[in-house]
């Protein structure tokens, strides 16, 4: 008799498990774990955010294509990436274009830690070092050959170069900080072609930052 009454329970049980399925499993990837984001295959503008670059008061001009960085130098696989240790892209956000408030992201930020070195992608003339509260925070420009280097958000005190200074590439001008308007510590990186801020124009500066953070650029 305690055969008879157990089978029909035995019988329920069986089809309740196979209604629920077999134990879930996690997806590849998944699971913890820090991975490394890859370099972005092209820039794209994304909204929101507001952190990485100055809007000197006034939006950037409108531009019916967008400009890339393109090598200039008479001297090719000389230049260097401009942060001397482990950084990341960041997300869309970070690009060249992405929308602020009241003007558009003009450079391309790097996030790395605070204190890693800054350095000068290309030979040049310091010609501004500055400090902006509400925007930049403590920030270089350099004159090149090719480009107007700026150089943003910087930590306190990491800047050894003043106005006037010439660089040599590769040399240290600063370290990453999180200085003016900022959420965390990361470089905010721009290109100009012609003068900073006086007849010149940003460009995107993504596609020779990848060249250069490439092991082949020498």
């Amino acid at each position: 008799m305690r055969v008879r009454r157990f089978l029909p329970a035995l019988a329920v049980a069986i089809a309740a498990s196979a209604a629920l399925g077999p134990p879930a499993t996690a997806a590849p990837g998944e699971g913890g774990g820090a991975v490394a984001s890859p370099a972005p295959a092209s820039p794209a503008p994304a909204s929101g955010g507001d952190t990485g670059g100055a809007g000197y008061g006034q939006p950037a001009p409108k531009r019916k294509r967008r400009r890339s960085a393109k090598p200039t130098s008479t001297e090719p696989g000389r230049h260097r990436f401009p942060i001397a240790g482990v950084f990341d892209w960041g997300s869309t956000d970070a690009r060249f274009g992405a929308k602020r408030r009241g003007h558009r992201h003009q450079g391309q930020d790097l996030a790395a830690a605070t204190g890693t070195p800054v350095v000068a992608p290309y030979r040049g003339t310091v010609t501004t070092v500055e400090y902006q509260a509400k925007g930049a925070g403590h920030y270089i420009v350099i004159h090149a050959a090719d480009y107007d280097y700026v150089f943003m958000h910087l930590l306190r005190g990491s800047i050894p170069v003043r106005p006037g200074d010439q660089v040599r590439t590769g040399a240290t001008i600063a370290a990453v900080g999180s200085s003016g308007e900022s959420s965390g510590p990361h470089l905010h990186f721009e290109l100009w072609l012609g003068p900073w801020y006086a007849g010149g124009h940003a460009v995107d500066p993504l596609p020779l930052l990848q060249a250069w953070a490439s092991p082949a650029s020498g």
